[in-house]
């Protein structure tokens, strides 16, 4: 497996970042986990978390739920709803990402402008919040804007579109492969967050797999755009 960090551009940074939050700049998937297990639980089954672990990460929570629903004889919705009251309740286990605040600040000290694509819903702008980082972002699209869901670049093209952004300048960062996707439905480039122990594989079309968050900085925050060594 081949891990880039650094890519082939002259450039250090590129113009806009268009971020995920579950996994990528949010710490969430514990409280997403034990959401889920509850759920399984009053239904029955009898999932492990690795197990719930690695569908959600290869595929969606949405994905898993429906898989639930399938299993047990329940409805997705009512499921889905019992999702977002537990998960709801947990939400003061979320942190951040490792370099994540200071990743963002020496990409915007580098010149570049920072926005959010995002399954969650009305819980999204919060957390950000909370954790300190909404000041860095020019918008946060959530699941409340009703676009179709990833893998579907909907989202993304929406925020070309609003803020007239290049797609070649323009990245999506995620940790999934239904980031990339989204991102190559796009026209964006696609940059897949990859830290250690992930279930996930890089599909091979990515622009930049990362181990790390600082690895999309310009060393040390400067402005030059020089790229890390």
């Amino acid at each position: 497996m081949v891990y880039w960090t650094a890519r082939e551009e002259e450039t250090a940074v590129w113009k806009a970042y268009i971020w995920d939050l579950d996994g990528t700049l949010l710490d969430s998937y514990g409280s997403i986990v034990s959401s889920l297990v509850a759920v399984a639980r009053g239904c029955g089954a009898e999932d492990g978390r690795e197990e719930i672990m690695k569908t959600v990460k290869q595929g969606s929570v949405s994905g898993y739920l429906r898989n639930l629903a399938e299993r047990t004889g329940r409805e997705y919705a009512g499921l889905y709803q019992t999702y977002r009251e537990v998960s709801h309740g947990r939400l003061d286990e979320i942190g951040l990402i490792p370099g994540a605040a200071e990743t963002l600040e020496a990409l915007r000290k580098a010149g570049a402008k920072h926005f959010v694509y995002t399954h969650r819903g009305k819980s999204a702008v919060p957390l950000l919040e909370r954790l300190g980082l909404a000041g860095f972002f020019e918008e946060t699209v959530t699941f409340e804007y009703g676009f179709t869901p990833k893998p579907s670049g909907d989202g993304v093209r929406y925020l070309l579109g609003r803020y007239g952004l290049e797609k070649a300048e323009t990245a999506y960062v995620g940790d999934r492969t239904l980031d990339v996707e989204c991102a190559l439905d796009a026209g964006v480039r696609a940059v897949l967050y990859l830290p250690e122990g992930s279930c996930v594989e890089p599909a091979g079309r990515e622009d930049l797999v990362i181990r790390s968050l600082e690895e999309l900085a310009p060393e040390g925050g400067r402005e030059d755009g020089t790229v890390r060594a």
